[in-house]
């Protein structure tokens, strides 16, 4: 099986010393900002306002985080 990331030992070493560097260079970093609830819904105060899932899903895929208000929101509805 083919290693899609050029990692070997010096690598791996090295990034225990280092918490910002990324095992596989050729997987993205996540979005740095948090998905927030006005990126989600287009009127945030209407609690029968649904989220805009095909934002919510490609910042999920990109392995992107929710603030508290914006999971809580989307448990509820």
């Amino acid at each position: 099986k083919e290693n899609i990331c050029d990692t070997d030992l010096s690598a791996t070493t090295k990034l225990k010393n280092s918490t910002k560097e990324r095992v596989c260079k050729t997987v993205s970093e996540p979005p740095a900002h948090h998905l927030d609830i006005e990126d989600l819904l287009s009127n945030p105060s209407d609690s029968k306002d649904k989220s805009n899932l095909d934002v919510l899903t490609q910042h999920i895929l990109l392995e992107g985080r929710l603030t508290e208000q914006a999971a809580r929101r989307i448990i509820e509805t």
